[in-house]
């Protein structure tokens, strides 16, 4: 699952604010999580991009980023998912 590439403490899960989709390009998706701690505050935010693979210098047909709550990149990957 994507949650393993994550930076993630123990109390975090992950909220779905939206699912947007182009209706061109091969119809790629992009969708975008809060992370939300045990307390209920947000600490940062998750984004997976799909249909990575029309490039061919891309190696991965994802790209996963994750922000912490000062908008600062903690993890930005290409991933296969399966």
């Amino acid at each position: 699952m994507m949650t393993e590439f994550l930076r993630l403490a123990n109390d975090e899960t992950l909220s779905l604010l939206r699912e947007t989709h182009w209706y061109h390009q091969g119809q790629p998706s992009v969708k975008e999580w809060q992370i939300v701690d045990g307390h209920g505050h947000v600490t940062g935010a998750v984004t997976l991009q799909d249909r990575m693979n029309l490039r061919r210098s891309y190696s991965g047909d994802y790209r996963l980023t994750q922000r912490n709550c000062e908008g600062e990149i903690v993890v930005d990957r290409l991933i296969n998912l399966v």
